[in-house]
C-alpha cells in the first residue's frame, strides 16, 4: 500500500513538472520568432485591484528579450503617491516598466498618482511617449487618467485593456487623435465571461471613447479555463505576443 502511494505521488508529481515544462516552452517558443520595432516608447504595466509584482510579473519576464522590449524599470508608488524608482537596466529602447501603487484598491486614485509617475518618467529618463497595459481595474486607471484633468508632458500612443470593465465611466471629454486601443476580453468557452468579468461589461468602452481616438479594436478570445480564466490572461503566450505586436507595430 505504501508502496503503491508512493508512486503515485512520484508520477503526480512528473506530471506536475512536465506541465510546467510544457506551459515555460510554448512561451518562449510563441516569442521566440516575434520581433517588434525598437522605440523610445514606454509600457507602463497596470495591476488590477489589489494586484502587484505577481499580477504583471510573467508577462514583462516574457517580453524581457532583446527583439521585443526590456525590463528597466519599476516604479513603486506609496499611498501618499511619493514614487520609488528601481532601475533594472539602462532605459534605452521599448522600456518596459510596471507601476506597483501601495493603495491599490482605489482605480481613481491610482490614476490621479499616475500623472506623477509619468513626469517623472520624462524628466529623469526622458521618456515622452508612453503605452499602458492594464489588466482588470488596471484598464479603469488607465481610462480614469485619460479623462481626469490633470496629466503629464507625455503623450499616450497605445493602450492595451486585458479583462476590464468600466462600471460609471463616463465618455472621454478631451480627444487623443493619436490614441490607439485594443480592449481583449476572456470568453471560457461559451459562458460569456473569464469567470470574474463578462464579456458585456467590456463592450462599453467602444461607446465611452468613440470619436475621442485614433482607434479602437475589440478582441473577444474563446478557450478553455486555463487559458481564459480571468487572472490567468497575462499568464497566455499567445496573448503577450498579441499585444507586444500592437504596441509596437511596424512603422
Amino acid at each position: 500500500m505504501k508502496h503503491l502511494r508512493g508512486l503515485t505521488i512520484l508520477l503526480t508529481t512528473l506530471v506536475t513538472l512536465g506541465a510546467l515544462a510544457w506551459g515555460w516552452h510554448a512561451r518562449q517558443a510563441t516569442l521566440a520568432a516575434t520581433h517588434v520595432p525598437q522605440t523610445r516608447t514606454a509600457t507602463l504595466f497596470l495591476p488590477g485591484n489589489s494586484g502587484g509584482w505577481l499580477s504583471m510579473r510573467d508577462m514583462v519576464l516574457s517580453l524581457n528579450r532583446p527583439q521585443l522590449a526590456h525590463f528597466s524599470l519599476t516604479a513603486h508608488v506609496t499611498d501618499n503617491g511619493r514614487v520609488n524608482w528601481h532601475q533594472h537596466e539602462s532605459v534605452t529602447s521599448n522600456p518596459l516598466v510596471p507601476v506597483l501603487f501601495q493603495d491599490n484598491t482605489h482605480a481613481a486614485k491610482e490614476a490621479r498618482q499616475l500623472v506623477t509617475v509619468l513626469t517623472q518618467l520624462r524628466a529623469r529618463y526622458g521618456i515622452t511617449h508612453v503605452n499602458f497595459v492594464g489588466h482588470s481595474s488596471g484598464g479603469t486607471i488607465a481610462y480614469d487618467y485619460l479623462n481626469q484633468k490633470r496629466h503629464a508632458p507625455v503623450t499616450v500612443s497605445r493602450i492595451v485593456c486585458i479583462g476590464a470593465d468600466f462600471p460609471g465611466c463616463t465618455p472621454l471629454h478631451v480627444h487623443y487623435p493619436q490614441l490607439h486601443i485594443l480592449n481583449l476580453a476572456g470568453n471560457i468557452g461559451l459562458t460569456g465571461n473569464d469567470s470574474e468579468v463578462p464579456v458585456n461589461t467590456t463592450t462599453p468602452l467602444r461607446r465611452l471613447v468613440a470619436g475621442h481616438i485614433g482607434s479602437y479594436r475589440f478582441e473577444e478570445l474563446r478557450g478553455p479555463v486555463w487559458d481564459m480564466q480571468h487572472s490567468l490572461l497575462h499568464e497566455n503566450p499567445a496573448i503577450d505576443r498579441k499585444i507586444i505586436e500592437f504596441l509596437y507595430p511596424p512603422s
